[in-house]
């Protein structure tokens, strides 16, 4: 029963970082209510509970059948599933945050191209709260700072987010997970059809989760 309620809990969360992704930072996350992007209809209780809905009414809106994506469900169910391994011992309360927020920036990223710092700060402060600040941190905010200013290959928000990464991995795991996300970034690069940019947010965070899950089954 513990386990289903954290597993609802995760998917809950979920919801309402799709909302934010939907409506931040041009909309209000807290007014209107949650309505269809297409006939603009108030869903009801019915229609928001997390993946049951979407399955239920087959991904489509119940009032003018505009389909929904897909990825709102499969986004619900794996946070659904992170909460279950931090309430098991497998995740620690900063990781699950990191794997969360670097999410919701990912998906940023690959939307947009855009990087909402407001969104790092909330998910930079929560972390710090939680595990406490390291050298490593500073040194990266730092050139964060710098490839604000310069060109040196990397976006400042990349720089952040490797800063909220060390509140979390030791400096080796840092520099697997950047050649790790180094060699996703190529990948992408090569099937790109225009090869001016690549959002690097979504290699970070796949680099990320796979290191933890390495760790979690290498236990």
């Amino acid at each position: 029963m513990m386990n289903f309620y954290f597993f609802t809990v995760g998917t809950c969360m979920a919801s309402f970082l799709g909302l934010v992704v939907d409506r931040f930072p041009n909309q209000s996350i807290l007014v209107p209510r949650s309505h269809c992007a297409q006939c603009l209809h108030v869903l009801g209780f019915w229609d928001l509970i997390p993946i049951a809905s979407q399955i239920f009414h087959r991904f489509r809106c119940r009032y003018c059948h505009q389909t929904y994506p897909v990825w709102y469900c499969l986004f619900e169910a794996w946070s659904g599933l992170l909460f279950l391994a931090c309430v098991n011992g497998f995740l620690s309360l900063p990781q699950l945050l990191t794997l969360l927020g670097t999410a919701v920036l990912a998906i940023y990223d690959l939307r947009s191209m855009e990087y909402p710092l407001m969104i790092w700060c909330c998910l930079h402060a929560l972390v710090l709260l939680f595990s406490g600040g390291n050298l490593l941190m500073l040194v990266f905010v730092l050139l964060a700072i710098g490839a604000h200013f310069f060109f040196v290959g990397m976006g400042a928000g990349d720089f952040l987010l490797l800063a909220t990464f060390s509140l979390t991995f030791s400096s080796t795991k840092i520099l697997w997970l950047i050649q790790i996300a180094s060699a996703f970034g190529i990948l992408v690069f090569v099937l790109k059809k225009e090869r001016d940019r690549i959002p690097f947010v979504p290699c970070l965070f796949l680099s990320y989760h796979a290191l933890l899950l390495f760790t979690m089954f290498s236990k």
